[in-house]
């Protein structure tokens, strides 16, 4: 448990220090932090009940691109200001440091094991924001055709037309 609070503290602070070399707005930044934490809970939640790890890296992404896009909506900012931050924690370093090891050593024990592992996050990774982009591509689109329907049916009924 003390393990988990250390990085849950750890990503809140390197998505905070991240968002802060983006420029993001003073105002905003507390909520780059909490975009990094959040996305750490969900992973180590999610990994508590599997050990796939490209189940634990889809649904963390899912939600830094959930949490980005609500608070891109609240705050009336593009989505990326709170995404760049909040995927910090999720960058596979470790499998990525250990699969790149094992190709220079050519060690094909280290290099098998490290590099399915760190695809497996990629790939998962890339999933999840893929699904949260697409969402939420349609539904503005859907919410501004229908804004563009309503604005139309008011001009209509203004000026008489049926």
């Amino acid at each position: 448990m003390g393990e988990a609070i250390k990085l849950i503290i750890c990503s809140f602070g390197s998505a905070l220090c991240i968002g802060a070399v983006y420029q993001i707005r003073r105002e905003y930044l507390i909520f780059a932090g909490l975009g990094g934490a959040v996305t750490r809970v969900v992973w180590l939640l999610v990994r508590e009940c599997t050990a796939e790890s490209f189940i634990y890296y889809f649904f963390a992404a899912l939600a830094a691109g959930l949490y980005a896009e609500g608070m891109a909506i609240h705050t009336k900012n593009p989505s990326t200001v709170f995404l760049y931050p909040s995927i910090i924690p999720l960058t596979p370093g470790r499998s990525f440091y250990f699969t790149m090891i094992g190709l220079i050593l050519k060690d094909s024990a280290l290099l098998s094991e490290h590099l399915e592992v760190c695809l497996h996050s990629l790939v998962g990774l890339g999933i999840g924001f893929a699904i949260v982009s697409i969402v939420m591509h349609y539904q503005r689109r859907y919410h501004w055709i229908k804004k563009k329907q309503m604005q139309r049916m008011m001009e209509e009924e203004k000026y008489g037309r049926v």
